[in-house]
């Protein structure tokens, strides 16, 4: 499903300038005050409002996790979504497209779940895939492992990103998934197949005539094999075992061409996979949640995330209301 086509799709598109994208760290509750605190395997632990963070691997002193857990305890385990902050893989917008939407997802009896992942900058050690994407897997299947134990449902856990996070969510549903079974380590036992994804505003492809061009730089190098980056481009691997996805972003995109995510959706449309696209007239890129100011600006790209829980309602994902509370 889509709305809101726009048949003029071409024409140049701006990147973020480095140097403003390096101005992120200065924000309050920067990505780079964020370090791994607690081992993995007291994650069990976990209590709603508690902001530890936890290693995701005792072998990785940079990536780590938040798990936001909702206040309100239902009788049934809740669906969770683990949060790819955006940032081109060199920064992570960690407040705005991280905490806050797992903030939102809280109060909509969600588990919210933020990871720093690795990046390709300075601020990241100048890390590249498969680094990132080893670090998703594994948030992953830390979740479904200790599921039981955080009141989960291990059968409803999503992925979310947003821009380079976007790409990251959505190599989680497309790459090599499977659990490990003689692994001496339970956790890498587990599927890091997610059951939903959503994806906002997404780099996509790492094709030459749309892509992110500093979110390719950053994840690949300078100078990558042709075959990395077909294997990279999301519409390049998406098949009918995709699990379903929601998408938006808006025509006035002017960071990330908004024809990654039409290439996404006409693979997900050709192969069947379960899916809503919305385009939203106006706007810019990175907007998250949408401030006060924006949602002035923008009234109707501010009902992106009513458009998502319908979504997550529609694919049984989340109860429709009718859930008793404990």
């Amino acid at each position: 499903m889509r709305t809101l086509e726009n048949p003029i799709l071409h024409g140049s598109r701006k990147l973020i300038p480095a140097a403003a994208l390096s101005l992120w760290f200065l924000l309050p509750g920067c990505f780079l005050f964020v370090s791994p605190e607690k081992s993995e395997t007291e994650i069990a632990a976990v209590r709603p409002g508690q902001d530890t963070l936890f290693y995701l691997n005792k072998q990785d002193s940079y990536s780590c996790m938040r798990i936001f857990l909702p206040a309100k305890k239902y009788q049934n385990p809740c669906p969770a979504v683990i949060i790819f902050p955006g940032g081109a893989y060199g920064v992570l917008a960690w407040e705005k497209e991280g905490c806050k939407y797992a903030e939102f997802l809280n109060r909509h009896g969600i588990a919210g779940i933020v990871v720093k992942y690795p990046l390709g900058s300075m601020f990241g050690h100048y890390k590249r895939h498969p680094a990132m994407l080893d670090a998703a897997q594994r948030a992953v299947r830390l979740i479904r492992h200790y599921a039981p134990k955080l009141g989960i449902d291990p059968n409803r856990i999503g992925v979310m990103g947003s821009s380079a996070g976007g790409h990251l969510a959505g190599l989680t549903m497309v790459w090599d998934s499977a659990g490990k079974p003689d692994s001496p380590d339970p956790v890498e036992r587990v599927s890091a197949r997610p059951d939903f994804a959503v994806l906002c505003y997404p780099v996509v492809s790492m094709s030459a005539d749309c892509t992110h061009e500093l979110s390719r730089k950053n994840l690949t190098g300078s100078d990558p094999d042709p075959k990395l980056l077909d294997q990279l481009s999301l519409e390049k691997r998406i098949t009918p075992a995709c699990p379903p996805v929601f998408l938006w972003q808006t025509w006035e995109d002017l960071t990330v061409n908004p024809r990654n995510s039409r290439l996404l959706e006409a693979e997900l449309e050709r192969n069947k996979v379960p899916y809503r696209a919305i385009y939203y007239w106006h706007g810019p890129h990175g907007m998250g949640l949408l401030d006060e100011d924006e949602r002035r600006l923008y009234p109707e790209t501010a009902q992106w995330p009513d458009e998502l829980l319908n979504f997550l309602k529609e694919r049984k994902i989340v109860s429709d209301g009718t859930e008793r509370s404990l």
